[in-house]
């Protein structure tokens, strides 16, 4: 029941907030949506959270690993379960080794959820998934939200996440 409340609560200040927020759709061609979301990436100032539940594409990874590289602090959350392995290896080495922080979540609940926050200022969020076969896919989509208050929930959530998962 705690959690539905908190849902609930995170639910209405982000109506609120989204009624004030600038929002941007991508659809289509998973490609495009790819390179958006490397784009997206490129744009952070100091920080970059993402977590998602699945993640096997070294294009995406080496998005977020050159922006370790300039000095962004880069964070992942990962499900923990073998479908988030690439040819018999964890993607995790990799983004670790080139200075990400990651966290693989082992909880019972599984991670079911696809977003980057960029700084404290946009979330990008949808149904794209951080998948080396994704840019095959015509069907995908997400939506980026500039406004802070939506950041910030976002932010507590990733945070509470990423706690959850030492």
């Amino acid at each position: 029941m705690r959690g539905r409340v908190v849902f609930l609560i995170i639910s209405a200040s982000l109506a609120s907030a989204a009624a004030a927020a600038e929002v941007e759709a991508w659809f289509g061609q998973a490609v495009a949506v790819r390179n958006k979301y490397r784009e997206i990436i490129r744009s952070a100032d100091y920080d970059v959270a993402v977590a998602m539940d699945r993640f096997t594409d070294y294009t995406m990874a080496d998005a977020l690993i050159d922006a370790a590289r300039r000095g962004r602090r880069v964070r992942v959350i990962v499900d923990g379960d073998k479908r988030n392995l690439l040819k018999g290896k964890a993607l995790g080495d990799h983004l670790k080794a080139g200075g990400v922080e990651v966290m693989y979540d082992r909880s019972e609940s599984n991670l079911y959820d696809r977003f980057v926050i960029i700084d404290d200022h946009t979330v990008v969020v949808g149904s794209y998934p951080f998948t080396e076969d994704a840019p095959s896919s015509p069907m995908t989509d997400a939506v980026v939200i500039e406004d802070e208050v939506v950041a910030k929930e976002y932010l507590e959530f990733f945070d509470f996440a990423w706690n959850l998962t030492k």
